[in-house]
């Protein structure tokens, strides 16, 4: 038995061959409009019209020619003996139009099958030429509706018969239809003009029977590859429409091509589970092609319960053939759709991409009929035999044994069914070679598809049912428009009913109707026995006017340097158009738009200008930008940028915008790939960040002042700033408000604009703790206005961060960075129980470092801590190679060799040095270089006397006299002895300096012991010896100066 819920199978027929579509559809009325070729006989020449029937008496049908009233034959029809009726080849202005027929109203195409007596029957054209082949099948009365979209895949190829195609029929008089919605840069044929119509929409005037035809001739200009694909046809009387590539390809670069047709159903007739065949082409031959035919329609594969994709109402989207279950001619793909969309299959019958077709991919269900009886004469198609096959997709609940298949031959051997990947209700079959009209059995539901191949060309298509599908429609009553909006299952009475919202299950909601209360998507889940259905989806909007707007990033940590995409969606959710409608993004400080694409409107940064958004429609704009790098000295910084809207109408803000986005953004100051949040050595300099500085903290919010929107009594708000972080309400430090609205508020003044690195939210703890749930954070460095309007906070704020779920969490903490003033804390409206709002405190923390030399660069960043041109790496080692020689890092290399930690390898990490003894490392102590106020002077001294040369310093530790003997070229250290003595003082004395040591250079080398990084070397001082002069005569001896 099924138990699936709304298994709206789809079958996606196989093709061997290039090949078009079949969709057979029970019933006593069909319709083919015709469609055009982009050349005559290039993708059919020869075509006929195969019918067929489960009825075993004979029965007439009656064939006519457009607006006929007279048939243009009349044939007879059993299951016993089907009908090949065979058309005029090419353009036979029946099937296909010559060009002088399209883009005008025509009354002698198109063809209207018939069975007076209300049997049913299938039609199926089947078309070829020497190169290509395509079907299309009708769906009877169900291809009959008011609102489609064009389908099929897009046509890159470049080869000069490539076109696209939309046949409209009607089927009553005076039935107007209008097609728009596709790029406004495709040009439609009109008769001899490729490229006659231009316009952005069409309207046109149809009679009973009357049809007319689109062309958009692939050449004429680019838009025309894919721009017509999703455009939106509505009229005000029923239509039926067919649609495909006659020519098509899947190769920009390749005149390859082959030709695809099919007709599809009304969006009402729609699904949202497919399942797909796969064909025996290649990657880029077999794709499924969803369609949308609403906003936010989001595409699961394979059971994942991560989209694929998300589009639009008009957009498309190629489901890569990797999905496939297996990369061969059988395997089979799981898709199922949030909302009702089309489903087209991309597929070939041989590898090559010249061989490749269309599907229309129809929904069905767990009540579609046991069998199939017949497909006709499934080798022939136009004139030439194929070789055929079929593909059954079956209820699991159903034994191989029981399903059944004949053939010309007799009863067939199946193989082993093939399970599919994200359902446990359906299996496949493939069962090729084939002969004569084939029929399967089966005591549960089945879809049958055939294909046929001969040579490069194909046929395809299955055989399933809408005429078994429930009638789950749905229809408003009350009011329009939100509130007072009624939905109501109208058609058949079920066993059950459920509800759903956007896709989301309603809790009690299973009566046969529901009164809305939110704008969005309805649909009923409707069960019949074992089986279930959904319904058709149904939109409901609000009366007033409601524009959302939601800003998203695609991550919420980045590193500098890193590209962020912003997604900024608005969406109209009132009945009325919003007109004028402008978005404002000004992008915060600290990242650089690289690009704006908008899905519609202009985009000049920071204005979105959109102009009109009708009812449920959503439009994007995607923001692509690069991080800079981060200015401050914190370990991470935050990027938080919050966009706004305007339009003519008043927003009622009914459904909350979330225009704001908060992300994290960590520094990696010594850029050696470890983010600073986890590195243990910030600026690579061989000394842990935690000998260099122990971080402090301020609160700054303890001296500011506390108000709120209300007051519960004992919750004054001032309890939020008393330095008291206890949650429990009994302790006597819980602030609260009164539940006079869902959005209350608690607001901290700092007293003054101040910079604040952290803000903590303290929760209460007793109970509760679940009430601060989806509140907002706001910060500001401007007063906030005194209302509870949720959006007036969000326009005032530059910052704005929301919870999460709060429940059981004490301590919510979240990086500002920025100067600010204002907290506010507030509720969302999303409020978890009632609208009190319970707080034990807010803290707003500045980051207190360590900065030795006050420069503004924190000690565990700074690689010159004490600013005395030494790197701390030379000072911390006291070696002066600690730095490699090549900068102030640690060893060579910049950034040198690291661990995963973020500290150098190589690196001792050891207690720094301290040369001053005085418990200061030398890093962070100022050893200035020493200072030469007075240099050593020129010294004469005559023998025997004691000379002396000084020098004045100051900053100096130690000094070191030097001597050079040969003109300055080389000097040595001067030891204390009986030449010299105070080598090692400002003052050296030269102790009875003899003759040979005239015109030798002293220089004295100054160090200071807290500066180790070298030493200053005074100007060099020459010692000039003469001897003395004497004179004697008997009485005395006199020395006499030579001076």
């Amino acid at each position: 038995m099924m138990k699936s819920l709304s298994k709206l199978l789809i079958f996606a027929f196989l093709i061997l061959g290039s090949s078009g579509s079949l969709n057979a559809q029970l019933s006593d009325l069909h319709y083919l409009p015709p469609m055009k070729q982009g050349r005559n006989n290039k993708a059919i020449t020869e075509q006929a019209i195969y019918l067929s029937t489960p009825e075993t008496t004979a029965f007439s049908v009656e064939i006519y020619r457009g607006t006929s009233a007279t048939p243009l034959t009349t044939i007879t029809l059993s299951n016993a003996a089907p009908v090949e009726y065979t058309l005029g080849n090419g353009d036979n202005e029946i099937t296909l139009v010559s060009n002088n027929n399209t883009g005008v109203v025509l009354t002698n195409s198109g063809l209207r099958l018939v069975a007076p007596g209300g049997e049913r029957f299938y039609v199926n054209y089947r078309g070829r030429n020497n190169s290509q082949a395509a079907s299309l099948t009708s769906k009877g009365r169900k291809a009959i509706g008011t609102e489609f979209r064009w389908g099929g895949r897009p046509n890159w190829t470049s080869h000069n018969s490539a076109s696209n195609t939309l046949g409209i029929m009607a089927t009553v008089d005076n039935t107007t239809f209008t097609l728009s919605g596709y790029n406004p840069a495709c040009e439609f044929r009109l008769q001899g003009n490729a490229g006659g119509l231009t316009a952005d929409s069409y309207t046109f005037t149809l009679d009973a029977n009357e049809t007319f035809v689109f062309e958009a001739y692939n050449t004429q200009v680019s838009a025309n590859n894919d721009g017509w694909l999703g455009a939106r046809l509505v009229s005000d009387q029923p239509i039926v429409i067919s649609n495909g590539g006659l020519n098509m390809g899947v190769s920009a670069s390749s005149n390859s091509r082959d030709a695809g047709m099919d007709q599809p159903v009304p969006i009402d007739n729609l699904g949202k589970e497919y399942v797909f065949v796969r064909g025996n082409g290649n990657s880029q031959t077999e794709t499924p092609v969803i369609i949308a035919t609403q906003n936010n329609t989001q595409i699961f594969v394979n059971g994942s319960g991560t989209a694929i994709a998300t589009i639009n109402d008009g957009e498309y989207f190629v489901i890569p053939e990797s999905n496939y279950s297996v990369s061969s001619a059988g395997g089979n793909m799981y898709v199922t759709t949030s909302k009702d969309a089309y489903a087209y299959q991309s597929l070939a019958g041989s590898s090559s991409i010249v061989s490749v077709g269309l599907n229309f991919v129809a929904p069905m269900n767990c009540l579609i009929p046991d069998n199939v009886n017949n497909i006709p004469d499934i080798q022939n198609a136009a004139g030439i035999t194929l070789t055929g096959g079929i593909t059954i997709i079956a209820s699991t609940s159903t034994p191989d044994a029981n399903i059944v298949v004949t053939d010309g031959n007799g009863t067939v051997t199946k193989p082993a069914a093939a399970a599919i990947t994200g359902t446990t209700d359906w299996k496949t079959f493939y069962i090729p070679n084939l002969t004569g009209n084939v029929s399967v059995q089966s005591t549960g539901p089945v879809a049958v598809g055939f294909f046929g191949v001969n040579g490069a060309r194909g046929i395809a298509g299955y055989f399933s049912g809408f005429d078994v599908a429930p009638n789950t429609n749905l229809q408003i009553t009350g009011n329009t428009c939100l509130p007072g909006t009624q939905l109501e299952v109208i058609g058949e009475v079920f066993d059950s009913y459920q509800w759903y919202g956007d896709g989301n299950l309603i809790p009690g909601a299973t009566n046969t109707t529901y009164t809305a209360t939110v704008a969005g998507d309805y649909f009923v889940r409707v069960a019949k026995g074992p089986c279930f259905y959904n319904s058709n989806n149904l939109q409901v909007y609000y009366c007033d006017p409601d524009v959302e707007l939601n800003k998203t990033a695609d991550a919420s940590e980045y590193d500098e340097g890193d590209t962020i995409t912003y997604t900024l969606s608005v969406t109209n959710w009132a009945e009325d158009p919003a007109t004028n409608l402008v978005v404002t993004d000004n992008l915060p400080p600290g990242i650089t738009l690289q690009s704006g694409t908008p899905t519609a409107g202009t985009y000049t940064s920071p204005t979105w200008t959109i102009g009109t958004l009708i009812s449920g429609q959503m439009e994007s704009l995607t923001l692509v930008a690069t991080i800079d790098d981060i200015t401050s000295v914190n370990a991470i910084g935050t990027l938080v940028n919050i966009a706004s809207n305007s339009q003519d109408q008043s927003d009622t803000n009914i459904t909350r915008d979330s225009p704001s986005v908060y992300v994290v953004v960590h520094n990696d100051s010594d850029n050696d790939g470890v983010r600073d949040q986890t590195d243990v050595d910030d600026d690579n300099d061989g000394i842990y960040d935690t000998v260099e500085c122990t971080i402090g903290e301020t609160n700054l919010a303890l001296t500011g002042s506390a108000t709120s929107s209300s007051t519960y009594p004992g919750g004054d708000a001032s309890k939020v700033i008393d330095g008291d972080t206890n949650g429990a309400w009994a302790g006597g430090s819980v602030a609260a408000t009164q539940n006079t609205t869902a959005n209350e508020w608690i607001t901290v003044d700092l007293g003054s604009v101040q910079y604040v690195d952290e803000i903590r939210i303290w929760n209460r703890t007793d109970c509760c703790s679940d009430r601060l749930s989806n509140a907002y954070v706001f910060a500001s460095s401007t007063a906030f206005p005194s209302g509870t309007v949720l959006q007036d906070s969000f326009d005032n704020a530059s910052f704005a961060y929301q919870l999460g779920n709060t429940s059981g969490v004490t301590e919510n903490n979240f990086q500002v960075s920025q100067s600010i003033r204002y907290i506010r804390l507030q509720l969302s409206g999303d409020n978890v129980g009632a609208n009190y709002l319970n707080i034990g405190e807010i803290q707003a923390i500045r980051y207190d470092y360590c900065d030795t030399d006050t420069d503004n660069i924190p000690d565990h960043l700074d690689t010159d801590t004490d600013a005395d041109g030494c790197p701390d790496a030379i000072e911390a080692y006291a070696d002066l190679n600690a730095d490699g020689g090549d900068g102030p890092e640690y060893g060579t290399g910049s950034p040198p060799a690291i661990n995963g930690d973020g500290s150098v390898s190589g690196a001792a990490y050891t207690t720094p040095a301290d040369g001053g003894t005085n418990g200061t490392p030398d890093f962070q102590e100022n050893g200035p270089v020493p200072n030469i106020s007075t240099q050593p002077a020129d010294e004469m001294t005559l023998i025997p006397n004691n000379g002396s040369i000084d020098i004045v310093s100051t900053n100096t530790s130690t000094y070191q006299w030097q001597v050079s003997t040969d003109g300055g070229s080389n000097y040595t250290d001067i030891a204390e002895g009986t030449d010299y003595s105070g080598t090692q003082t400002a003052n050296l004395t030269l102790l009875n300096p003899s003759l040979e040591m005239d015109g030798y250079l002293y220089r004295a080398i100054l160090q200071n012991d807290n500066w180790i990084c070298g030493s200053v070397t005074s100007s060099p001082a020459e010692l000039d010896v003469r001897l003395g002069t004497i004179i004697t005569n008997r009485r005395v001896t006199i020395r006499v100066n030579p001076n």
